[in-house]
Order: structure tokens, then sequence, then C-alpha cells
């Protein structure tokens, strides 16, 4: 009589077999995927002309909108993403307050920062230096939760 760890045991080939089989049709369409948006990309930097604001009240940029049927696509092109950091000792960070002029103040806000030392050998060294519950909490709270990714990958056959 088979156990269901068993039964769960022998699922597992075949749910990596369909995995990867899918993981290798994904491959194929989304090189398609990328070229036809590619190719629309293209096509909307072409039309100047048509492009449109954004539609959310929020949003600030334009677009340019591709009808099919039953469907569009809309080519979103976002005004320039705001640098989160303006550094006083920048060679442009005269020109910058100079514009703002007296609204300087009004524009920007000073923040002091501090970032890992050095991001590749942080957990290693806070684990040096600290004791093993407070290096623990420290990477916890000096750092972003990641969710775990699944990797396919294709095997040599095995010779009989």
């Amino acid at each position: 009589m088979k156990t269901n760890q068993s039964k769960r045991q022998n699922l597992i080939p075949t749910l990596v077999e369909r995995g990867f089989a899918i993981h290798q049709q994904l491959a194929v369409l989304n090189d398609e995927f990328k070229k036809i948006k590619e190719r629309l990309k293209e096509e909307a930097v072409a039309r100047p002309a048509d492009h449109v604001p954004l539609l959310e009240n929020d949003s600030n940029g334009k677009q340019w909108i591709a009808v099919g049927e039953g469907c569009e696509c809309h080519i979103v092109f976002p005004e320039d993403k705001l640098n989160s950091e303006i550094d006083p000792l920048a060679s442009d960070f005269l020109a910058i307050r100079s514009l703002a002029g007296a609204h300087f103040t009004s524009l920007f806000r000073k923040v002091t920062l501090y970032r890992h030392a050095n991001r590749k050998t942080f957990r290693t060294q806070a684990r040096r230096l600290l004791s093993p519950k407070a290096a623990a909490e420290l990477i916890e709270f000096t750092s972003t939760p990641t969710e775990p990714k699944a990797v396919w990958k294709a095997r040599a056959t095995q010779k009989e």
C-alpha cells in the first residue's frame, strides 16, 4: 500500500517535466511578445502627433493607443522619473539651486540617509561583529523579504 508521501514523491518528476515544458513554451512566446511590443513602441515613437495625455489624474505623461479587434494596446510615455536624491556636491547642484531660486526650500528638503557600507558583505560583517540575535534583527530591519523563485534548466540526457 502506497502512502501519501510516496504518492507525492511520484508526482514530483511529472510536475518538474510539465513545468519545464511550459517554461520552454513561455520562452518562445515571451520572445515573440517582446518583438511585438518593440514594433509597437517604434510605431508610437514615429507618431508623436497621435500621442494623447494619460487618462489617470495622478499620472504625468502621454500615450499612444493602437486598436485591434476587441482589444487595444497603450504605449505609455511617462514623464521622466524624478531623481530620489539631489547631491549638493554634484556639478549641477548650483544650477538646480539657482533655477529654484527663493522656492528652493519649498521644492526640496534636506534629509540624512544611511546606506549599507557594503551590500555584498553586510550580512557577514553583521554576523561577525554582533551577537547572533542582534545580527539577525539588524539584517531583518535593513532588508526587504523576497519571494522564492523557480529556475528551470535542461539536463543532459543520461546515456544508457
